[in-house]
């Protein structure tokens, strides 16, 4: 597990625990102008110039002029993403509210060209690529969610239940842990997205498994997606349990670029 400090403003405000991903992150969005002191244990403070790994987090670039250009593009798109937040969707393509599905668009087309990460040159910073790439995830989910409420609502049909997915879950035990090892084929975001309580937005997944299992139980998760490299290893527990069905898992130790791992998967499964 990375090392967890704890940030302290001039108001004595506590920020933490925090790893140095998220550390950097916050400063790129510019949510950390104020650190004052920093402790390793949540305990014992110590002035910021004294942990240089975390002075350095907070620090932009000095003396690199396509580090700092790449830092600034970075914030910008931060702070863009902070203010469309609760703005309405028409609003951030920039059309009346009566546009047509057409005109909304080829509006959404023309302003996500700009944060394609297929765009950025080969040496651009994993923050400016995961900037990118939450911005592209944002613009798609609004022009979804667009969409949805200019669609006609369509005949009543028959309820059904859901297809069983598709992912194999190998559930295991050792000692009082349930080990999880579970594989997505590609276009299978069912275990983020089937339960509301246990989704992707809440860093959590649901495991279809007949095993009988406590809520509270401590779990370890290995994902692994069809077409990608990157696993997923992460630390949790049970949250909540549907007998014969499966068990709800809360991951604790999510890092923000395995989050845009899960959250860029949701997204093309659900395109």
């Amino acid at each position: 597990m990375s090392a967890q400090y704890w940030l302290a403003d001039s108001e004595a405000r506590v920020l933490g625990p925090v790893n140095l991903e998220v550390v950097r992150d916050l400063a790129m969005r510019g949510k950390l102008n104020d650190v004052r002191a920093v402790s390793r244990d949540g305990k014992q403070f110590v002035p910021l110039r004294e942990v240089p790994e975390i002075q350095a987090a907070l620090a932009p670039p000095q003396g690199d002029e396509v580090a700092r250009a790449q830092y600034d593009a970075t914030r910008q798109i931060r702070d863009w993403l902070d203010s469309i937040k609760d703005r309405a969707t028409h609003e951030v393509l920039r059309v009346p509210p009566t546009a047509s599905k057409e005109a909304a668009r080829a509006a959404f087309f023309a302003l996500v060209h700009r944060y394609l990460p297929s765009r950025l040159p080969p040496e651009a910073t994993p923050e400016l690529r995961l900037a990118c790439e939450d911005a592209f995830l944002v613009l798609a989910e609004r022009m979804v969610e667009f969409e949805k409420k200019s669609r006609t609502a369509p005949p009543a049909i028959a309820p059904r239940a859901p297809p069983a997915p598709t992912s194999a879950a190998v559930v295991t035990w050792r000692g009082g842990m349930i080990h999880v090892k579970l594989s997505l084929p590609r276009g299978d975001a069912r275990p983020f997205t089937m339960d509301a309580e246990s989704s992707w937005k809440h860093d959590a997944l649901f495991v279809v498994s007949a095993e009988r299992v406590m809520v509270g139980t401590p779990v370890e998760v290995t994902l692994s997606f069809e077409g990608h490299v990157t696993q997923i290893h992460a630390t949790g527990r049970v949250i909540g349990v549907t007998p014969t069905v499966g068990f709800g898992v809360k991951m604790l130790d999510l890092g923000e670029h395995q989050r845009s791992i899960i959250r860029t998967w949701v997204a093309r499964a659900q395109a």
